[in-house]
């Protein structure tokens, strides 16, 4: 298997690992790497040298931040090749740092040529990333949510948007979100994660989420889908509990890809499920007591 070890600007000091932006986007990307059979370790700046040896032919990404690492044990460690990605703070790298590097990543077209010069090494635009992973909205409501605690045991990139996730050894990005702005978050997410309470979903009341983001172009994973109209199905991944979740995201995955699909499940939602359509059925009602 092959093993590239990641080098962040971070301090390996568990308890302030969560302010770093570097940690986090590592995190995501080691995530990725391991979805595609690398494996990986997670070097920080201060301990890089403590750790044991990589494994013989191992490659080294450093994740070139707001801190150089440190170059006498850049010059002497033994990977195969030595690698920048040059993501932020671009005027700060010196020559001599960059020609410890076999091959420079650069976060910018337009700065590519200028480092490229400037170091002497092949250099290759790689623009920043982001997760594109599973948001969920709503609160612990101090028990465990069994569809949350199953991605997020699988190592998915994971949002939480919501309070007392603390409880249960989670962090939220935010304690809340108003609701004009959840269109835009649903957008940027591979799937929204749903779930429903008991009596909602024995009774078959399918929740206001999965309309939500269906109609936003997303899919949904949830639980259960109680009463889901028909022309909706195809943008809904069912997860009952004890469910794979690899193979949920990689279903997420293949939606995701298929925009067309999602697009018409989103002009289903306008043209059949938002509230102009049910105050249509209201008026009609209404109008059946008149007669």
């Amino acid at each position: 298997m092959r093993h590239l070890d990641l080098l962040i600007a971070a301090p390996a000091d568990p308890d302030g690992l969560a302010g770093w932006g570097d940690y986090h986007y590592a995190r995501d990307l080691q995530l990725a790497l391991h979805r595609r059979g690398l494996s990986s370790r997670l070097l920080f700046r201060d301990t890089q040298d403590l750790v044991p040896p990589a494994p013989a032919g191992s490659d080294l990404l450093v994740l070139r931040g707001k801190f150089a690492p440190n170059a006498a044990w850049l010059r002497q460690a033994p990977y195969r090749r030595k690698l920048a990605w040059i993501i932020s703070w671009p005027l700060d790298p010196t020559p001599e740092e960059l020609a410890d590097y076999d091959r420079l990543l650069v976060a910018s077209t337009q700065d590519r040529p200028r480092l490229a010069a400037l170091s002497g090494r092949p250099a290759h635009t790689l623009l920043q990333a982001t997760a594109f992973g599973l948001l969920f909205v709503g609160n612990c409501r101090g028990v465990e949510r069994p569809i949350v605690a199953a991605f997020s045991l699988a190592g998915a990139p994971l949002e939480l948007i919501g309070e007392g996730w603390e409880a249960m050894g989670l962090t939220a990005g935010s304690p809340a979100i108003a609701n004009e702005a959840l269109p835009g978050s649903y957008g940027q997410a591979l799937a929204v994660l749903n779930d429903h309470h008991g009596a909602m979903a024995a009774y078959g009341y399918l929740s206001n989420r999965v309309f939500d983001a269906l109609a936003c172009g997303v899919p949904v994973i949830t639980d259960v889908a109680p009463g889901c109209p028909p022309e909706l199905e195809s943008g809904v991944i069912g997860h009952p509990p004890g469910s794979d979740a690899e193979a949920s995201l990689e279903r997420a995955r293949e939606l995701r890809g298929d925009q067309p699909r999602l697009a018409a499940v989103a002009a289903a939602v306008a043209e059949h499920h938002s509230f102009d359509a049910r105050a249509g059925e209201l008026l009609a009602l209404l109008e059946l007591d008149d007669d």
